[in-house]
């Protein structure tokens, strides 16, 4: 029964499920190889559902007399259904029918004159070539900028299954280094200041007025060599534990094991242990992690064992008053 039969007997309403599925599955071949075309921007399936419920519409409006054949007819409403439905879900951004089929126009020129040119044309151009205005042509241009926007919630790449967002890697409005760097600077001068004699304002005056060590000196009528001394001074008791250990929080765990391994690292330590002071640091900082893991542990059972000896303590006192 070729297409035009069926359309008959679907019009007059001769089971019109049965003729309608016989239909689709002579013409199914025609509306994937148009969904095919357009498989780079919606996926081929949903597509083909619209190609099909594309039919509908083809049917209502086929004349017969017309001296067409279905399938030409139908291919009009066809791609235009797909059409469609790729503008409704291209973009985040609703844009009118108009406007995008004017977009299409405005991509495929500014495509053209590029390779032909290498490189973006004017407005002047653009307007010349479009026959728009120079108003309508930045229209045009805006319209573009909205359409490449994307959705915060669209999956990333490579990360599908982790279901990790766009939206998770836009950086949120709080400058977290700029506190962090705060926070130290706050607990760095207050060690500084704790320094005995001009220590303190030695360091200040150099790395926070940028004075140099011989402008340092004549300031307080001593040598550079003076003022050297007081900075290395300064420097080393901010290494000293009770200190360094409270800047040690604002240090990368990378760069404290590198800072570890810059001690003990010549070849007579290496000798006696046979590894390098990297290697020992990290091994002191797995021992380290080590050790605290287990003193949570311990530390959770000796709370389980004080809750429960709490709770035998109220039973216990609760069957005396019984």
């Amino acid at each position: 029964m070729t297409n035009e039969e069926l359309v008959i007997r679907i019009k007059a309403g001769i089971d019109p499920a049965e003729n309608m599925l016989a239909l689709y599955e002579q013409v199914k071949a025609f509306i994937h190889s148009v969904a095919w075309k357009h498989r780079g921007q919606e996926e081929v399936e949903d597509l083909e559902q619209e190609g099909y419920l594309a039919l509908y519409d083809a049917i209502d409006g086929y004349d017969l007399e017309a001296g067409c054949k279905f399938l030409t007819y139908a291919e009009y409403w066809i791609k235009q259904r797909i059409m469609r439905y790729i503008e409704r879900n291209s973009c985040c951004l609703r844009l009118s029918f108009h406007s995008q089929a004017r977009l299409r126009q405005y991509k495929r020129y500014c495509d053209s004159f590029m390779k032909k040119h290498g490189r973006e044309p004017s407005e002047a151009e653009t307007a010349a070539q479009m026959v728009l205005s120079i108003d309508q042509v930045r229209e045009v241009h805006k319209n573009a900028c909205m359409a490449n926007l994307g959705s915060l919630d669209a999956p990333v790449k490579g990360f599908e299954e982790e279901g990790f967002t766009v939206g998770d890697s836009v950086p949120s409005g709080e400058d977290m280094e700029g506190d962090a760097l705060d926070q130290l600077k706050a607990v760095l001068w207050e060690c500084m200041d704790s320094q005995p004699g001009r220590q303190p304002e030695v360091i200040r005056k150099q790395y926070q007025d940028n004075m140099t060590m011989a402008e340092i000196g004549r300031e307080y009528g001593v040598s550079r060599e003076a003022i050297r001394q007081d900075q290395a001074k300064a420097l080393r008791e901010l290494r000293k534990p009770k200190k360094s250990e409270r800047l040690r929080p604002f240090l990368p765990e990378d760069e404290r094991i590198y800072s570890m391994g810059l001690s003990g690292n010549g070849v007579g330590r290496f000798n006696q242990t046979w590894t390098s002071s990297t290697e020992r640091a990290v091994i002191v900082r797995e021992e380290l992690a080590e050790r605290m893991e287990e003193h949570k542990r311990w530390l959770e059972e000796v709370r389980e064992e004080l809750r429960r000896s709490q709770q035998a303590r109220r039973e216990r006192r609760a069957a005396q008053e019984g």
